[in-house]
């Protein structure tokens, strides 16, 4: 039974591996120009020895931007699990911690937000329930958004509005910073993401109203 064990959790890792050279050859290549051979080749497999873990490139596309959105959806939602019922400081933790863990996977972020946001989920050949599926992850990742800021209209802390259109204002503002952020340049990483954050958290404030007009009311 040992040995049955110690098989599946070398054969999860395995593919866990083949999952992140995965994204990290189609960000570099592009969906269409990498196929298995490529993926198999920049892993040192054979073609058909890749087919031992995955059945098709369309099976690793989608598990391996699954696998990338579960990950990020699981900082973000570690990063609030303990904090108080405090709007503000929930919305800064959501965004530092998703900031933070897309600065630390840069090389193939991008590649998952087109997923995410863009023209790939409905590009790339996946089928109907795997396109569903990324879907259903992206609400859940908005919905971490928008459930904050309908605590901090509640709370009057939040300026009124569509609460979907302030998550998505939100993410804007977040997954734009991949992009630009340069590893040797005068800010770290976190102190990028403690910035950005501080942004989102501006963007809802009660600063703007619903109808774009600036308060004169102190926040204090």
């Amino acid at each position: 039974m040992s040995t049955e064990v110690n098989q599946s959790k070398r054969y999860s890792k395995r593919r866990e591996h083949i999952l992140t050279e995965a994204l990290r050859v189609f960000s570099e290549r592009g969906l269409e120009s990498t196929g298995i051979k490529e993926i198999a080749t920049s892993l040192g497999l054979t073609h058909p020895a890749l087919y031992h873990y995955f059945s098709s490139k369309e099976q690793l596309v989608y598990e391996a931007v699954e696998k990338a959105i579960l990950d990020e959806i699981a900082a973000m939602e570690k990063a609030v699990e303990n904090l108080p019922s405090h709007p503000a400081l929930q919305l800064y933790s959501l965004a530092r911690a998703q900031v933070f863990h897309e600065l630390d996977d840069r090389a193939y972020i991008p590649f998952v937000n087109a997923f995410l946001y863009g023209p790939l989920r409905n590009a790339a050949k996946l089928s109907e329930e795997q396109r569903a599926d990324i879907l259903r992850l992206q609400r859940r990742i908005v919905g971490l958004y928008r459930d904050v800021v309908v605590a901090g209209q509640k709370s009057g802390e939040f300026a009124p509005g569509s609460p979907t259109m302030a998550a998505f204002g939100i993410l804007g503002i977040l997954s734009y910073t991949v992009f630009w952020f340069q590893p040797d340049g005068q800010m770290s990483a976190e102190a990028v993401a403690e910035v950005v954050a501080a942004q989102a958290v501006r963007s809802v404030s009660r600063l703007v109203d619903a109808e774009g007009q600036v308060s004169s009311e102190p926040l204090g």
